[in-house]
Protein backbone atom coordinates (compact mmCIF):
# COMPACT_ATOMS: atom_id res chain seq x y z
CA UNK A 1 0.00 0.00 0.00
CA UNK A 2 1.39 3.30 -1.29
CA UNK A 3 1.77 6.42 1.40
CA UNK A 4 -0.91 8.87 0.76
CA UNK A 5 -1.10 12.30 0.56
CA UNK A 6 -4.63 13.35 1.95
CA UNK A 7 -3.79 17.10 3.27
CA UNK A 8 -5.53 18.50 -0.20
CA UNK A 9 -7.61 18.07 -2.84
CA UNK A 10 -5.40 18.23 -5.57
CA UNK A 11 -2.82 16.09 -3.43
CA UNK A 12 -5.91 13.20 -3.03
CA UNK A 13 -6.80 13.42 -7.17
CA UNK A 14 -2.98 13.08 -7.53
CA UNK A 15 -2.54 9.93 -5.20
CA UNK A 16 -5.62 8.49 -7.43
CA UNK A 17 -3.94 8.68 -10.17
CA UNK A 18 -0.96 7.27 -8.74
CA UNK A 19 -2.67 4.21 -7.27
CA UNK A 20 -4.36 3.57 -11.07
CA UNK A 21 -0.74 3.49 -12.07
CA UNK A 22 0.90 1.22 -9.63
CA UNK A 23 -2.11 -1.11 -10.69
CA UNK A 24 -2.95 -0.91 -6.78
CA UNK A 25 -6.62 -0.13 -6.26
CA UNK A 26 -6.86 -1.05 -2.69
CA UNK A 27 -4.66 2.24 -2.36
CA UNK A 28 -8.16 3.77 -3.60
CA UNK A 29 -10.05 3.40 -0.49
CA UNK A 30 -8.59 5.47 2.43
CA UNK A 31 -9.31 8.37 -0.22
CA UNK A 32 -12.93 7.44 -0.36
CA UNK A 33 -15.69 8.83 1.76
CA UNK A 34 -17.83 5.65 2.97
CA UNK A 35 -21.07 7.11 1.34
CA UNK A 36 -18.56 7.75 -2.19
CA UNK A 37 -20.90 7.87 -5.26
CA UNK A 38 -19.95 8.53 -8.66
CA UNK A 39 -22.14 8.52 -11.98
CA UNK A 40 -19.96 7.62 -14.89
CA UNK A 41 -20.88 7.96 -18.33
CA UNK A 42 -23.23 5.20 -19.65
CA UNK A 43 -22.92 2.82 -16.83
CA UNK A 44 -24.85 2.44 -13.47
CA UNK A 45 -23.86 4.51 -10.59
CA UNK A 46 -21.40 3.25 -8.17
CA UNK A 47 -22.54 3.35 -4.65
CA UNK A 48 -20.11 2.94 -1.70
CA UNK A 49 -16.89 2.84 -1.57
CA UNK A 50 -16.08 -0.37 -1.87
CA UNK A 51 -18.36 -0.69 -4.98
CA UNK A 52 -15.89 1.74 -6.26
CA UNK A 53 -12.53 -0.18 -5.46
CA UNK A 54 -13.97 -2.84 -6.45
CA UNK A 55 -14.69 -1.85 -10.00
CA UNK A 56 -11.41 -0.64 -9.96
CA UNK A 57 -9.64 -4.38 -8.90
CA UNK A 58 -11.47 -5.92 -11.62
CA UNK A 59 -10.54 -2.80 -14.69
CA UNK A 60 -7.25 -3.46 -13.62
CA UNK A 61 -6.80 -6.99 -13.87
CA UNK A 62 -8.41 -6.54 -17.32
CA UNK A 63 -6.49 -3.38 -18.41
CA UNK A 64 -3.49 -1.49 -17.95
CA UNK A 65 -4.35 2.30 -16.99
CA UNK A 66 -2.55 5.43 -18.06
CA UNK A 67 -4.86 8.38 -16.24
CA UNK A 68 -4.56 11.72 -16.32
CA UNK A 69 -6.59 15.42 -14.71
CA UNK A 70 -6.18 18.41 -16.42
CA UNK A 71 -7.89 20.57 -13.82
CA UNK A 72 -10.19 23.73 -14.88
CA UNK A 73 -11.88 25.07 -11.83
CA UNK A 74 -11.11 24.46 -8.17
CA UNK A 75 -13.04 25.52 -5.29
CA UNK A 76 -13.07 25.21 -2.17
CA UNK A 77 -15.73 25.63 0.22
CA UNK A 78 -15.18 25.02 4.26
CA UNK A 79 -15.02 21.12 4.38
CA UNK A 80 -16.28 20.75 0.65
CA UNK A 81 -13.97 21.03 -2.48
CA UNK A 82 -15.44 21.03 -6.50
CA UNK A 83 -13.14 20.24 -9.02
CA UNK A 84 -13.87 20.06 -12.65
CA UNK A 85 -11.82 19.37 -15.29
CA UNK A 86 -10.53 16.76 -18.55
CA UNK A 87 -9.64 12.94 -17.46
CA UNK A 88 -7.65 11.40 -19.83
CA UNK A 89 -7.19 7.97 -20.20
CA UNK A 90 -5.13 5.21 -21.99
CA UNK A 91 -6.69 1.71 -21.10
CA UNK A 92 -4.90 -1.19 -22.79
CA UNK A 93 -5.92 -4.49 -22.46
CA UNK A 94 -3.28 -7.06 -20.60
CA UNK A 95 -4.18 -10.05 -23.00
CA UNK A 96 -2.87 -7.50 -25.92
CA UNK A 97 -5.37 -5.73 -27.42
CA UNK A 98 -5.21 -2.51 -28.95
CA UNK A 99 -5.21 0.89 -26.91
CA UNK A 100 -8.34 2.75 -26.50
CA UNK A 101 -7.85 6.39 -25.82
CA UNK A 102 -10.63 8.13 -23.81
CA UNK A 103 -11.05 11.64 -22.85
CA UNK A 104 -14.21 12.95 -20.32
CA UNK A 105 -15.35 15.89 -18.31
CA UNK A 106 -16.01 15.11 -14.79
CA UNK A 107 -16.76 16.66 -11.98
CA UNK A 108 -14.93 15.97 -8.53
CA UNK A 109 -16.55 16.50 -5.32
CA UNK A 110 -14.84 16.25 -2.10
CA UNK A 111 -15.56 16.39 1.39
CA UNK A 112 -13.15 17.28 4.62
CA UNK A 113 -13.35 14.45 7.22
CA UNK A 114 -13.20 15.07 10.96
CA UNK A 115 -9.68 13.70 10.94
CA UNK A 116 -8.78 16.91 8.55
CA UNK A 117 -8.25 14.55 5.78
CA UNK A 118 -10.02 15.27 2.22
CA UNK A 119 -11.90 12.03 0.16
CA UNK A 120 -13.67 11.72 -2.95
CA UNK A 121 -17.80 12.32 -1.68
CA UNK A 122 -19.45 12.16 -5.40
CA UNK A 123 -18.06 12.14 -9.01
CA UNK A 124 -19.97 12.31 -12.49
CA UNK A 125 -18.31 11.90 -15.33
CA UNK A 126 -19.35 12.90 -19.56
CA UNK A 127 -17.45 11.37 -22.50
CA UNK A 128 -16.64 13.80 -24.86
CA UNK A 129 -16.41 13.33 -28.63
CA UNK A 130 -13.48 11.22 -30.31
CA UNK A 131 -11.05 13.81 -31.69
CA UNK A 132 -10.48 13.32 -35.13
CA UNK A 133 -7.06 12.38 -36.67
Amino acid sequence: MMLIDQSTPSAVRDAWVAAIAARDPQSLRPLLADDYEVWAHGVEPLVGADAAVAAMVAAVERNRIEQSFEPIESVIAGDWAFERGIERLAVTPVDGGPTRMMSQRALLILRRGDDGKWRFARGMTNGLPAEKA
